[in-house]
């Protein structure tokens, strides 16, 4: 009976049996949860913060490759799925985009093949932090979009909107419910459901002022968009972070730039 239910074609993804699509669908959630989008994977689809998708391109995709090659071929489809979302977003222009836009991280990996020519470098004390850079983002009530080239072709003075994003930040980290755990001694983990957390380091002395008193020189890193760390620049301060931050960090340990 088990065996008989296990082969039965899914009722939403024929193309696999139930405990097959069953396995897709929490690939598919793995794969839109390390991009930092909202979504619900029911059925054959996935309602997501960026609109509304199929399942059915990643259930093809799977159906007739080895189970342990479907991580990759689904976090490949997901990702090619949600860049069309993404590359289709509606132009904005200079007179739209300064309420609502805001600077986010953007790590190399999560820029999944598409233009960002505009985006400006993370600035340590040290320069420029390799693979990173601050984007653009439309903050709208239920969504946050990353903004590449095309959806940026009509915005005329990219500095205005830089500093219209810096502004709409500030905003956001003062708003935000958060959650702090001490690591070690000065080294504070930040939690919050902002999509926006990490990004928070781009404004380390407003995070220094506020979870780091002192004026002491600040550490900063992130390991993924819902969180941010912060420590004091020791070395002990700094094998914490490294550690925390993990392996694929949406922001590896930087040194605050000096004032």
């Amino acid at each position: 009976m088990g065996l008989f239910n296990r082969l039965r074609p899914d009722p939403d993804l024929g193309s696999l049996d139930t405990r097959s699509a069953d396995r897709v669908r929490d690939l598919v959630r793995s794969s839109l949860d390390a991009l930092g989008i909202e979504a619900s994977v029911d059925g054959g689809h996935i309602d997501s913060s960026l609109g509304y998708l199929s399942l059915e391109p990643v259930a093809r995709e799977c159906a007739d490759q080895d189970r342990g090659s479907w991580p990759v071929i689904v976090d490949e489809v997901v990702k090619r799925m949600v860049r069309s979302l993404v590359d289709g977003a509606d132009q904005l222009s200079d007179a739209t985009i300064g309420q609502h836009v805001v600077w986010r991280l953007l790590p190399d990996a999560e820029r999944m093949g598409r233009s960002f020519r505009y985006v400006r470098p993370v600035q340590g004390a040290d320069g420029a932090v390799p693979g990173v850079s601050v984007a653009l983002a439309w903050d709208g009530e239920e969504t946050l979009d990353v903004l590449n080239d095309a959806a940026l072709s009509e915005v005329r003075d990219l500095d205005v909107a830089f500093r219209a994003g810096r502004e709409n930040l500030v905003e956001d980290l003062a708003a935000a419910p958060v959650e702090t755990t001490e690591l070690a001694e000065g080294v504070v983990e930040i939690s919050s459901p902002s999509w926006l957390t990490a990004s928070w380091a781009l404004l380390p002395e407003e995070v220094a002022a506020r979870f780091l008193p002192g004026g002491a020189p600040v550490l900063l890193a992130a390991p993924d968009h819902r969180h941010l760390l912060v420590g004091p620049d020791t070395e002990a301060a700094r094998t914490v972070l490294g550690q925390a931050a993990g392996e694929t960090p949406v922001l590896p340990v930087v040194r605050r730039p000096s004032r």
